[in-house]
């Protein structure tokens, strides 16, 4: 009986598991060469046609390996090959030159941190999530980084000129980017408006990465004010509140504190992802990532983006519409991104803009 055991047929197909590990396996090592491509800056030395024996030169590279990965990024869009060598495509040229305005590569870095806390969800379903405090969380790793290279590539412009227009911000005086981590968006207000004063309310260990953008773009009327926005008071008389992608987005504390600090008639504007009323998941797949990582002195809940305690669309908008009125409402559409499957997607986040009520 044992003989004839290698002779029998297995009763289902291979084809479709081997198949999907075939993905998993071409499109990991694309990535991972995409990612040595950006190591050994290999972008930043092909705006002009290079060959491969130069490159290796210039790298100090095994030629070999390095014509082997060129050939794989002209297959994949990212180099285009010509006579004896090989040069960057339009979207390498954007996205994946160190000197680009919309550089890639710490959003690279990001999705290789999350694969690194994925290859821990054996030990993490045994044992717990992994638990992070803030500074873990916000500051220490890429994830602001990410972020703000993630939004430059359209969110951002298209977030802003949805409030651009309003009457209420082109005569603002006084902006809080609340939890505005990198300052991008106060960055952008304040260029729109150049009256307008900014400030970046977050916690002190982001105030680093907010500075490097605010001296990048030159940002002289916008300042970073460290605190945490469940303990400290964020000002007053604010013209303008901005609060986007903020484990206090749905947190109705939160919203009774930003009331306190702007002027009657002043602008709030929210961009979150809410969940409605019977609402089940919105991604299985970040579900389980969110479940990843605990956040110390907030508890999450189960589904992705989502807190003990938070209030459904309906409730914040019930709640909202006691103080303020609703002007407009932003569907993803309008200013979301393309999605990377990760902890930072827009999904289908939606901006609320309203107006503070006389008394």
């Amino acid at each position: 009986m044992e003989r004839s055991i290698p002779c029998a047929m297995p009763l289902e197909d291979v084809y479709p598991l081997y198949n999907f590990m075939s993905k998993c396996s071409r499109t990991f090592k694309q990535f991972c060469i995409l990612s040595a491509a950006l190591d050994l800056k290999l972008f930043d030395l092909i705006d002009e046609r290079q060959t491969p024996e130069r490159l290796s030169e210039i790298i100090g590279a095994d030629r070999s390996m390095i014509e082997d990965m060129c050939e794989i990024l002209s297959h994949l869009g990212f180099l285009e090959k010509v006579t004896q060598g090989y040069r960057n495509t339009p979207i390498s040229r954007s996205f994946l030159r160190g000197a680009s305005l919309w550089n890639q590569g710490e959003v690279i870095k990001n999705l290789q941190a999350g694969f690194g806390l994925w290859e821990r969800l054996t030990q993490i379903c045994r044992d717990g999530p992994v638990n992070m405090n803030d500074d873990e969380l916000f500051a220490k790793n890429n994830f602001i980084d990410s972020l703000q290279a993630e939004i430059l590539t359209g969110e951002l412009q298209k977030t802003v000129s949805i409030i651009s227009d309003l009457p209420e911000f082109t005569s603002a005086e006084k902006l809080l980017d609340l939890g505005g981590g990198h300052g991008l968006y106060a960055i952008a207000f304040s260029t729109l408006n150049p009256g307008l004063r900014a400030f970046i309310f977050d916690l002190p260990g982001l105030e680093q990465s907010a500075r490097a953008m605010m001296q990048r773009f030159h940002a002289t009327n916008v300042q970073f004010v460290p605190g945490n926005m469940y303990k400290d008071d964020y000002g007053k008389e604010y013209d303008v509140v901005f609060f986007s992608y903020s484990p206090g987005g749905r947190s109705p504390y939160i919203l009774q504190k930003i009331h306190g600090c702007l002027k009657t008639g002043g602008l709030f504007v929210t961009k979150h992802a809410f969940y409605a009323n019977e609402e089940g998941s919105k991604s299985r797949l970040l579900d389980l990532e969110w479940k990843l990582t605990a956040m110390k002195g907030i508890q999450k809940d189960k589904r992705i983006y989502s807190f003990v305690g938070d209030l459904s669309l309906e409730g914040y908008k019930a709640l909202l519409e006691q103080k303020f009125t609703i002007l407009k409402i932003a569907e993803a559409p309008e200013f979301g991104r393309p999605e990377l499957s990760k902890f930072g997607d827009t999904l289908d986040s939606i901006i609320i803009v309203a107006k503070k009520k006389h008394s």
